[in-house]
């Protein structure tokens, strides 16, 4: 009996010996399984990969979060020369101040420009004279943080329309109010036309 045993091990040893799983061979990663923005969605099912850090997302790295793209024109009527906003404006800059109080998330730069008449010193000086009025209207009248407004003056470097006419000046001359955030703001922007003159 134990010769059985002993010679019927031996061909299940043998027959073992025959179904060698090779090792060796390399197995080769088809698919990205890093997280490149951190959403704990890997990048081989990702359609989404500018979300929110922090933001809902569902299966393929999607949040519910969606961006704004807008622009709205507001016109200030600024005297010519001048920086002084009338407070009939106020009511304007009053729509960029309750777009940020509803999303306390975002925050503007106000970007000051001017029309080609006039030298390039006085229309720089003019452009930030303006965007810095805008965003202290924002600021002092409408409570808006300091640390969420910033204003900047291009003069007559950014130009909409190259022409030397009263209609190319008209559109030259504007305040951008373009805003970022971290919620539905990310990406609006409202252009204010400012009157007649420099």
């Amino acid at each position: 009996m134990k010769i059985y045993t002993l010679i019927f091990g031996l061909l299940i040893i043998a027959g073992c010996a025959n179904n060698v799983v090779d090792i060796e061979q390399a197995v080769v990663q088809q698919h990205n399984l890093e997280d490149l923005d951190h959403d704990g969605v890997i990048e081989a099912r990702e359609k989404c990969a500018d979300t929110f850090l922090g933001a809902n997302i569902d299966n393929y790295g999607c949040s519910s979060v969606k961006r704004i793209d807008d622009s709205i024109t507001l016109k200030i009527n600024f005297a010519n020369n001048s920086a002084v906003i009338s407070q009939g404006d106020f009511s304007k800059i009053k729509e960029v101040s309750d777009f940020m109080n509803k999303f306390p998330g975002s925050h503007v730069t106000i970007e000051g420009h001017c029309s080609r008449q006039g030298s390039k010193e006085l229309n720089q000086l003019l452009s930030e004279n303006r965007a810095n009025a805008v965003a202290n209207v924002l600021k002092n009248q409408f409570g808006i943080a300091a640390f969420r407004v910033s204003a900047v003056g291009y003069g007559f470097d950014k130009l909409l329309n190259e022409n030397d006419t009263p209609q190319a000046h008209s559109e030259n001359r504007r305040i951008v109010a373009a805003l970022a955030g971290t919620e539905q703001s990310t990406a609006m922007k409202w252009t204010i036309y400012t009157a007649d003159g420099l």
